[in-house]
């Protein structure tokens, strides 16, 4: 639980930012006259404060009071294990699929190397109706935040049209949206202001650990090398290495930042490796056991989900613990819910690309060379199950913001 005058200086802070269009009474009247909020005495979706400790990590607090998408984003291991549970019945006769595990609409991003869904720290393997649900609540959300509910349930058709596209043509493209040329207009090659707030990103570590985690990335290294004859122990060269605190649903996580020579002693020429602990997923039920703290559920994931997967993919172990490692690219912009769209016709580009994105990785190679068979089984479980998918998006967003707004009156209660 956060120190007393943390939380203190933080509640009065975020208390006052939360308005009235995300109060219990908003939130319920808002196009709902005709519906009754849930009735559950207990919200599946409610993650008490108290089980989580925010004390080192205070901006994790205050993503999660800025509204209930900053609480979805917290809460997605909960919330897939109430998709297994709420659909333990449809999942048994649902085909096994590549997962991102984490598909909401801030994970599309623009990058020096592509754009759409990024960050696969929950990768794995089982039904597509994980990814489904968490991408279309995550739109419900979205358009609640920018004022756009009327257009909900078309955003919602988009994205599912692009999935069955991309399933029935797995070799078409989409054409950037609006948005994303918007960010690459701005996309600037400037490393030594990259370097600059690289040093921001960085919190410095003991020597002694530094020492024991430059060597356990070894076979790492080792392996790195055998895959690509090109590289060398000059380009690993450690030139600095730091812990990292970011993200919302990984901000708990443990994460270290690490600049390596790269291909010449120019200093503007090095590289960022980012090691992410791998997250236990065990609790989930419906996805492929074995995998909850498997590093190559990400890599998998990744490679096969990604437009354009990150480079220097891999794993290692340290402290008992297994580390996922990609490189940073010198531009990267997320989407920002509340900010990024200028309208819903910008939303609904983003919205069917992330369809196609999904309908893709979610079969490729998984059941090769039967890939077509998969993805005909996958249209068809769509067909018999799309609209119950896509009432329990409407029903999950409605606990998503009655479980958002019971972990912020816990935590004011428990301030006294």
């Amino acid at each position: 639980m956060i120190k007393r005058i943390e939380r203190r200086m933080m509640l009065l802070l975020l208390i006052s930012a939360i308005g009235f269009m995300y109060s219990p009474t908003a939130i319920f009247a808002e196009n709902h006259s005709n519906e009754k909020p849930n009735s559950k005495t207990v919200n599946p979706l409610f993650v008490d404060p108290a089980s989580r400790n925010f004390s080192e990590n205070p901006d994790l607090l205050k993503r999660i009071f800025s509204g209930p998408h900053g609480y979805f984003r917290f809460i997605n291991i909960p919330f897939s294990e109430e998709v297994c549970r709420r659909f333990s019945e449809i999942i048994t006769t649902a085909p096994t699929l590549n997962l991102h595990g984490d598909a909401h609409i801030e994970q599309y991003a623009v990058t020096d190397l592509g754009r759409g869904l990024t960050d696969y720290d929950d990768s794995s393997t089982g039904p597509g109706i994980i990814d489904l649900l968490r991408f279309g609540i995550s739109l419900h959300l979205t358009c609640r935040e920018n004022g756009w509910t009327d257009s909900s349930t078309a955003l919602l058709d988009r994205f599912f049209a692009g999935y069955r596209d991309a399933l029935k043509n797995p070799k078409m493209s989409v054409d950037a949206g609006t948005w994303v040329k918007r960010v690459r207009t701005k996309f600037k090659n400037d490393r030594v202001s990259y370097f600059k707030w690289i040093d921001t990103m960085m919190s410095p570590m003991p020597d002694d650990r530094k020492s024991a985690l430059i060597a356990a990335i070894q076979p790492y290294v080792s392996t790195k090398m055998a895959e690509d004859s090109t590289l060398s122990p000059d380009y690993f060269r450690i030139v600095q290495v730091g812990d990292l605190q970011m993200g919302i649903g990984s901000a708990l996580d443990e994460k270290y930042l690490v600049r390596i020579r790269g291909k010449s002693a120019d200093p503007l020429d090095d590289v960022m490796l980012e090691f992410k602990e791998v997250r236990d997923l065990s609790g989930i039920d419906c996805i492929n056991s074995g995998q909850e703290l498997d590093p190559f559920r990400i890599l998998l994931g990744q490679t096969r989900i990604a437009y354009q997967p990150f480079e220097h993919l891999g794993y290692f172990r340290f402290h008992e613990k297994n580390f996922w490692v990609h490189s940073w690219v010198d531009n990267y912009k997320e989407v920002k819910i509340g900010k990024s769209f200028q309208s819903p016709k910008e939303l609904a580009e983003v919205v069917y690309d992330v369809g196609v994105q999904l309908g893709k990785g979610h079969v490729k190679q998984i059941a090769s060379p039967l890939d077509l068979q998969l993805r005909r089984e996958q249209l068809q479980f769509l067909k018999k199950n799309e609209t119950a998918l896509k009432t329990a998006c409407r029903e999950l967003t409605e606990e998503t913001i009655a479980a958002w707004q019971m972990f912020c009156d816990r935590v004011r209660k428990d301030e006294g």
